[in-house]
């Protein structure tokens, strides 16, 4: 080989070397918000990482129902109400959502439901003025009227639609 030929050979190869053992991660695990999330798979995985990497108070650690998951139950009944809302494990499941919602915005739990509307039966569970128990293992029925409605809506307005050209246009 010759010299001109040779060097971006070695050079290509040089860096491809380099990049190969440089152990470099662009993923903040330990503060989500951080990252880039460029892509929704990113997004995910820091929303991942914010509910394993809030630290979780003492007191909520033997509770089951008081720790958030990715299925979005929270079970907690209404003798226990109190002792969540007073112990630190409410500012740590409002922690953890708020990390969510800064860092995938569109993200559902696996109950369908949203971020806000976990934050507002939290903070509607431990209002002062009443306090009732808090479950947000509702899950949206997928044949209910609403979402037929819905399904039904869009082909319905285009037909109609259409007819309406025609009969208009004469097409």
């Amino acid at each position: 080989m010759s010299g001109k030929s040779s060097f971006p050979v070695c050079f290509s190869l040089g860096t491809f070397f380099l990049l190969l053992l440089n152990h470099v991660s662009a993923e903040n695990r330990t503060e989500p918000r951080k990252n880039a999330n460029l892509s929704p798979f990113e997004s995910w995985r820091s929303a991942y990482f914010c509910m394993n990497n809030t630290p979780i108070p003492p007191s909520c650690l033997g509770k089951h129902g008081y720790i958030m998951k990715l299925d979005g139950v929270l079970d907690v009944s209404a003798s226990d109400i109190s002792d969540f809302c007073n112990n630190g494990c409410k500012s740590h499941t409002l922690d953890v959502l708020s990390c969510i919602q800064d860092v995938k915005r569109d993200f559902y739990f696996g109950t369908k439901q949203n971020v806000s509307f976990v934050k507002d039966a939290i903070i509607n569970a431990c209002a002062a003025s009443q306090r009732y128990a808090l479950n947000t293992n509702v899950t949206k029925d997928p044949n209910s009227a609403t979402s037929l409605y819905g399904r039904l809506y869009v082909p319905l307005v285009s037909t109609l639609t259409t007819m309406a050209f025609i009969a208009t246009f004469g097409v």
